[in-house]
């Protein structure tokens, strides 16, 4: 599960609030769960005001997450609301609730926190928290599948434009290393790369733009992620 939660670190990991300054905090930023062996899991929050903070524990679905995805109606959290003392902690548990003829795959929910007002300020205007914690569940067996379409490299002024509309269909969420190989003459005149997170069954319109003073005669693309044993490699005469 350690390395679950290092693969999708720099993809899901999200935060959100209205307001610059975070009256608490919480510790955990992600939870990965094994949804054949479910576990109950919990995280602590932190209050780092003066004062006691109010918080009600809710499920939201991602944006980018279709509602047969969404895990949150198979979470339960405890206490629903919970009352932070001043520089204090409480725990707030996790548990799952799943259905068992919940297909293989992925599922995911945001676990989010949210600041209540004072009862004392019902006259004040103040600004409150929200903070958002992705929370990702696996079932069965994992399938990589990936489509690009209109994959092709564009010239442009100063150099050149990986350009594709690139879909995961298969049923989990990764991220793919990108590398791209100019060559002129055979002869290697750049290689540019970078990280691409794929949502499940998302379509992400790929535009990365690759600098360069030489035009080139040939380019390799490769998409690929050890982790997952995922490679796809194409190639274009420029």
């Amino acid at each position: 599960m350690k390395k679950y939660l290092q693969l999708f670190t720099a993809l899901f990991l999200f935060a959100y609030s209205i307001s610059g300054y975070s009256a608490f905090m919480v510790t955990q930023t992600s939870f990965g769960v094994d949804l054949d062996h479910p576990v109950t899991k919990d995280t602590t929050l932190i209050n780092q005001s003066n004062k006691p903070v109010r918080v009600r524990i809710d499920f939201a679905k991602p944006q980018w997450a279709k509602d047969k995805y969404y895990l949150g109606d198979q979470l339960v959290a405890y206490p629903k609301i919970v009352v932070i003392p001043p520089q204090g902690k409480v725990k707030v548990k996790v548990a799952p609730r799943i259905k068992k003829e919940l297909q293989d795959g992925e599922y995911v929910a945001l676990l989010v926190f949210k600041e209540l007002p004072s009862r004392k300020s019902a006259d004040q205007v103040t600004m409150l928290m929200n903070i958002g914690v992705p929370y990702f569940g696996r079932k069965g067996k994992l399938k990589t599948e990936m489509d690009f379409d209109n994959l092709q490299i564009a010239k442009i002024e100063n150099g050149y434009q990986i350009q594709a509309e690139a879909q995961n269909n298969g049923n989990f969420s990764y991220p793919l290393n990108i590398v791209a190989k100019f060559y002129l003459n055979k002869k290697l005149l750049k290689e540019e790369s970078l990280k691409q997170g794929f949502y499940r069954e998302h379509l992400v319109e790929l535009r990365k733009s690759i600098v360069m003073k030489k035009n080139a005669d040939y380019v390799e693309i490769v998409f690929a992620n050890e982790k997952i044993n995922f490679y796809q490699e194409f190639s274009f005469i420029l």
